[in-house]
């Protein structure tokens, strides 16, 4: 190799560091206003969003900004996708650790904690004001659609584990819906009682009675397989993972959507 040769091939590779390195920035900086806009959503909801109140709480300048979210839309609909797509990341994790889980009530309780984290956080709230609060229908359709993919996807996922311990396929349906059920009814509660213990106490007793439910309804060697760590050890590695794959939508996308269903037939 030439001395010219390996001076392009080192300019190259300088290059391609460089790209990278500016990537990693431009990453970083999007992930700063995304943050930023979802504590002032949480905060103020969508309808108090300001993009100067996000840049000045990011640390970032206007320009920075718009370069990445030219505009309000733009920002509220990445912010609503950023936070659902790490919960659903993090829901997903919980599932398959929760698939070697001694006996149904620690998967249960990983349901719960999950759920918890899921309704009575940001994520949830934002995703109220934008379903019931925005103004704008096209936007409310886009978050709706993309809130019941991920969703429906996560209760895919806990359905499995619980099938995964054992329990038939409608039981496992029947309980996760009736669990996730309860931790909404907590989050409504909450706006004339919130009281933590409480909660803890009625989540023991659900335990309690969704345990005395399967051994009503299932036989001796059900239970024996359910209560079985060895055999959920197995079901778990004949299972592949599940791979989270939630598609990104842009304002753009609205966009088009909306001058195609305007454009005459």
């Amino acid at each position: 190799m030439s001395a010219i040769e390996r001076k392009k091939r080192q300019a190259g590779r300088s290059s391609s560091i460089g790209r990278r390195t500016q990537a990693e920035r431009s990453h970083a900086t999007q992930k700063l206003i995304l943050d930023a806009a979802i504590r002032i959503m949480a905060r103020k909801g969508t309808a108090g969003l300001r993009t100067g109140d996000v840049a000045k709480e990011a640390g970032v300048s206007i320009g920075a900004q718009l370069h990445h979210f030219p505009t309000k839309r733009s920002l509220i609909l990445a912010a609503f996708e950023h936070v659902n797509e790490r919960s659903t990341e993090m829901s997903v994790q919980r599932a398959r650790f929760a698939k070697r889980a001694p006996d149904p009530e620690t998967v249960i309780g990983a349901i719960v904690a999950d759920a918890s984290d899921f309704f009575f956080g940001k994520g949830f709230f934002i995703e109220m004001g934008l379903v019931f609060g925005e103004a704008d229908q096209e936007l409310r359709k886009v978050v709706r659609k993309s809130s019941r993919r991920s969703r429906f996807f996560v209760e895919k996922t806990w359905s499995d584990a619980l099938e995964a311990r054992g329990l038939p396929g409608e039981m496992a349906g029947d309980i996760l819906a009736l669990t996730l059920g309860i931790i909404r009814g907590f989050v409504m509660r909450r706006l004339i009682e919130d009281d933590p213990a409480k909660r803890e106490h009625l989540i023991r007793v659900w335990a309690d009675m969704v345990k005395a439910y399967l051994s009503s309804r299932l036989d001796a060697d059900q239970l024996e397989r359910i209560y079985s760590t060895s055999r959920a050890a197995e079901d778990l590695e004949s299972r592949p993972a599940p791979i989270v794959r939630l598609r990104r939508v842009s304002s753009g996308a609205v966009r088009r959507r909306k001058k195609t269903k305007e454009r005459p037939s």
